[in-house]
């Protein structure tokens, strides 16, 4: 059975989006505070975890953007549009380190976040 159905998005419009939004820009500044407050909260889980201090993983480490999407969540009523950007955290030998996703809503307002080690 063939899917006739096309996805509504011009990816070159969406890449244009990303890059006018500065997607990238805005998620790293979040996951920067987001690391920060993790070690001033817990010192222990966050060198146990990202396996440095906060001024080696800032300084040594690779941040590469990994995706952007838009999603439709029907847990909500009515349904929520957001847009999910992701970056993954490498330590200086390239080994996965962990996956920083904020969330965003219609208006670019971060609602949520998450942190994968």
């Amino acid at each position: 059975m063939g899917n006739t159905a096309k996805i509504p998005v011009d990816p070159e419009a969406f890449s244009k989006f990303i890059e006018t939004a500065k997607l990238f820009e805005r998620t790293r500044k979040l996951m920067r505070i987001c690391l920060k407050n993790w070690y001033r909260e817990d010192i222990g889980g966050f060198i146990g975890d990202m396996r440095a201090g906060p001024d080696h993983v800032f300084g040594e480490y690779k941040f590469e953007n990994e995706g952007v999407s838009l999603s439709k969540s029907f847990s909500y009523d009515p349904p929520l549009d957001y847009i999910s950007v992701w970056v993954r955290i490498y330590d200086e030998e390239d080994c996965y380190v962990a996956e920083y996703t904020a969330f965003y809503d219609r208006d670019l307002v971060c609602f949520d976040e998450k942190l994968k080690t």
